[in-house]
């Protein structure tokens, strides 16, 4: 519906004062494959009949779901078409990629009219992904046991199907989050995706909803809860100044309790300028709290074992009643207790969690992206296990 407006409000020329005589400009909605190499797309556009002068307009390129600079290349200038003829092509160049993504959009406009009329001022092109691989989809890394002596697998997500289980996941969206991230969440494929058997969260630079970044934040709230257990799960981390992927867990009365007051439980955190180097936290503190009383241990990889990027790693905790031990490739390096808890607090972490999986950009703790940063980013997650 907005696009039959944008001419007249955006573009600025109203249809009402132009001449009848004139014939009309006639622009068509396309579809177009990405391609593997950089290509330019021929837009054509017609008039309505030939007319005895040269007719005139200008054209420019913006970007809807799709990034100038990343997707296209730029294009405004004053197209002509000389007198007598009917037809113009307006060249646009794309550009490739390999990242498997949603399809992208761009919006040609129309305006500034000489001897045509214009009476829809926008023409859509969809550039249609066709990428079938991921960045980084070496599956190389640690794998965990596929059991336990004395527990048993109650619950495990391998993201081997088509599509996103709705059933045990939900999106969270939006551009307003805690701790000065600068992302905006989009649900459906925009950010998220499953392929070769493995969940794929992409953070983006693209404009969106006022937001120069795009992620995803995927939870089971509401639908996948567990109180104790062995907790696996496998993942490759994004890095790069201003990228902060996490997967956590918060407490299944946060909506009644709020936070802090339900707790927080961070399996894994990573700052994309320390790719090397993870962090597994607590996070507590009592009902209308604004902030939380928290306790966090660091694990870096040797340098002989690069960084978190470069292959799969494991994150567990074994969660108990009263203690929460952290490992990374089955390496215990950190136990949570009451113990730990500052001194007149409760300890919150003896209930069902959910489970928060997301890739921040920007924020208090990592800082925004600087030059260094390359888009896109991606965490790919194997599999999440849960054993009792």
């Amino acid at each position: 519906m907005i696009k039959n407006i944008i001419p007249i409000v955006f573009l600025g020329f109203g249809i009402s004062c132009q001449n009848p005589e004139m014939p009309l400009l006639l622009v068509e909605d396309v579809e177009i494959m990405e391609r593997d190499v950089n290509h330019i797309h021929s837009h054509r556009v017609t008039i309505s009949d030939s007319f005895n002068k040269d007719i005139s307009f200008q054209c420019q390129t913006t970007g809807v779901t799709a990034t100038a600079g990343e997707d296209f290349t730029h294009f405004e200038g004053m197209i002509t078409i000389p007198k007598g003829e009917t037809t113009a092509e307006i060249s646009v160049p794309i550009l490739t990629d390999t990242l498997m993504e949603s399809d992208e959009v761009i919006w040609l406009g129309f305006s500034n009219p000489t001897n045509v009329r214009i009476q829809d001022g926008l023409s859509e092109i969809k550039i249609m992904n066709d990428d079938t691989f991921m960045v980084n989809d070496d599956t190389s890394g640690y794998y965990s046991p596929l059991s336990y002596p004395g527990k048993s697998l109650v619950w495990s997500e391998e993201f081997d199907q088509a599509s996103l289980d709705m059933n045990s996941w939900n999106y969270e969206t939006g551009g307003y989050w805690y701790n000065n991230e600068i992302q905006y969440y989009r649900g459906g494929s925009a950010n998220t995706a499953l392929q070769n058997g493995k969940l794929v969260i992409t953070a983006k630079k693209e404009t969106y909803q006022n937001r120069e970044h795009t992620s995803a934040r995927l939870t089971t709230e509401g639908k996948v809860e567990y109180k104790y257990g062995r907790i696996d799960v496998r993942g490759k981390f994004p890095k790069g100044q201003g990228i902060w992927p996490a997967i956590w867990l918060l407490g299944n009365d946060h909506s009644s309790v709020g936070w802090p007051a339900c707790g927080e439980l961070d399996m894994v955190e990573l700052l994309g300028h320390t790719p090397q180097t993870v962090h597994g936290s607590i996070n507590y503190g009592p009902q209308g709290n604004s902030w939380a009383h928290t306790k966090t241990t660091s694990y870096s990889l040797p340098a002989s074992e690069g960084d978190f990027s470069d292959k799969y790693h494991v994150f567990s905790i074994l969660w108990e009643e009263n203690s929460i031990k952290y490992y990374v490739d089955d390496n215990l390096y950190t136990t949570y207790t009451p113990n730990n808890i500052v001194s007149g607090q409760a300890w919150r972490f003896n209930h069902p969690f959910f489970f928060i999986l997301n890739v921040a950009v920007g924020g208090d703790w990592p800082g925004n992206p600087d030059p260094t940063t390359t888009f896109p980013q991606q965490m790919l997650i194997d599999y999440i296990r849960v054993f009792q």
